[in-house]
């Protein structure tokens, strides 16, 4: 598999869009274009429209509602699966002014974002692609803000994991093969993921609801969303989709 450094998205809704405990499994950038999200971070409201980012570090569960304006709520993400050099993270976290996730968008921002979010559609070399990345992570140390996304320094197993899953998350993954792809025993993988608290299948199954909510932005057909990511019954794929989010697909599906 190739490795990805970034992965982009967008997300629509034409209703109120209520969602709890979305993985946000490896560091991400959120910013709202239209209408506005309300975000519940350490039991406190936070408000997010278009004048800032949402900037969510790796392993953080997030409770949200996206709020439409007159017409819609649109939002673009971008998720990060390669670290920026340590000195700057540190350097970044000298600037700091505050601690609650959030950046405002600077013109310079706002370019960056835009030329990183177009760079997948453009056939980049690797190297190319690392440049531009460490362009954006420049601006982000910049203005004080990138240790915000990257508060350690070390990837715990689970977003090592996760990240590694994003890849193809409706592949049949069998620990025994993920865990030999990071030179593990899956004796030693099921053993360190259970000392972050969790397991081989739940992170598995963070990585393929938060990907169907992606594919539900433009397929229709739960059945379909099911299959591709790798539930062979619908009704199961229902089930955990609502254990998971709160709703089930088929009310997601109608506030698109």
């Amino acid at each position: 598999m190739t490795k990805l450094l970034v992965q982009t998205g967008q997300f629509r809704g034409t209703q109120r869009q209520p969602l709890r405990n979305v993985l946000i499994h490896a560091p991400t950038i959120v910013w709202v274009h239209r209408g506005h999200k309300q975000l519940w971070w350490h039991d406190a409201p936070h408000r997010y429209t278009p004048s800032d980012w949402l900037v969510v570090p790796a392993s953080h569960y997030l409770t949200f509602v996206n709020e439409p304006d007159q017409t819609q709520f649109f939002s673009r993400t971008m998720t990060f699966h390669e670290a920026p050099p340590s000195e700057w993270i540190q350097e970044s976290a000298e600037k700091a002014l505050h601690a609650e996730p959030r950046v405002q968008v600077t013109p310079q921002l706002d370019y960056c974002f835009n030329a990183l979010f177009d760079m997948s559609e453009k056939a980049l070399s690797h190297d190319t692609q690392r440049q531009f990345l460490l362009g954006f992570y420049a601006e982000l140390k910049h203005v004080g803000a990138l240790h915000l996304l990257f508060p350690g320094e070390r990837k715990s197993v689970r977003e090592r994991l996760a990240s590694y899953l994003s890849i193809n998350p409706g592949d049949a993954h069998h620990i025994e093969t993920v865990a030999n792809h990071f030179s593990m025993s899956r004796a030693t993988m099921v053993r360190r993921l259970n000392a972050e608290s969790t397991s081989f299948r739940q992170v598995l199954t963070h990585v393929r609801m938060n990907y169907a909510l992606s594919l539900m932005q433009s397929s229709r057909s739960q059945l379909d969303v099911a299959l591709t990511c790798g539930y062979q019954s619908e009704a199961r794929f229902s089930s955990r989709f609502k254990q998971e989010f709160g709703l089930t697909p088929r009310q997601y599906l109608k506030t698109l």
